[in-house]
């Protein structure tokens, strides 16, 4: 069963900011209905619709990981993972059983997820590589990507920084090495 810290976070996620871009996408119909639109407002209001429609499922998702009880081992998991994210490019998965901390295996999917979603949505790349492998005594995650790179700390950008930040709060090492394509390796 999902730990009640993990339940809370996922009732949160559902409470606050799932019904909250629920009800942007309503405002955004309601705007979509004035017939006085121009044409290009019409279509930027339609992205945007669109765009708040992924954000839900994206949402919604992270909602039922919080609340799914993890029954396959971690590697497993980094495959499925992989596997239902990256489905238009070419993906290289290897991974090995690696032992990690219980309580460490759910924050290294959502970073993973995370790199998996911006290599998808931002690299432009044709291939992707997800590997997990032992090295000293401890555990080594790599997503690999050969995009246009530039995955980088940016003011008023938030991916990377989480991604960080997570990371962090797991005691690994991150090291993000960005010029034709991009290297993220996470060590724990």
């Amino acid at each position: 069963m999902a730990t009640p810290e993990r339940l809370r976070v996922a009732r949160d996620l559902h409470d606050g900011i799932a019904q909250d871009l629920v009800g942007i996408g309503y405002s955004l119909d309601l705007l979509l209905s004035d017939e006085e639109l121009t044409l290009k407002a019409r279509s930027e209001i339609r992205a945007t619709r669109l765009s708040v429609d992924e954000l839900v499922t994206k949402v919604r998702d992270e909602i039922l990981a919080l609340r799914r009880e993890f029954k396959a081992p971690f590697h497993q998991a980094l495959i499925a993972l992989s596997e239902r994210l990256v489905t238009q490019i070419k993906l290289n998965v290897q991974v090995e059983e690696v032992l990690i901390r219980p309580e460490t295996e759910s924050e290294l999917l959502a970073i993973a997820s995370e790199i998996l979603r911006n290599a998808v949505t931002h690299s432009g790349a044709t291939h992707i590589g997800v590997f997990f492998y032992p090295i000293d005594n401890r555990a080594c995650l790599e997503i690999v990507d050969d995009g246009i790179g530039g995955a980088t700390l940016h003011e008023g950008r938030y991916g990377i920084q989480g991604i960080t930040e997570r990371v962090e709060a797991i005691d690994g090492i991150i090291t993000i090495e960005s010029m034709k394509g991009t290297r993220i390796s996470i060590l724990l």
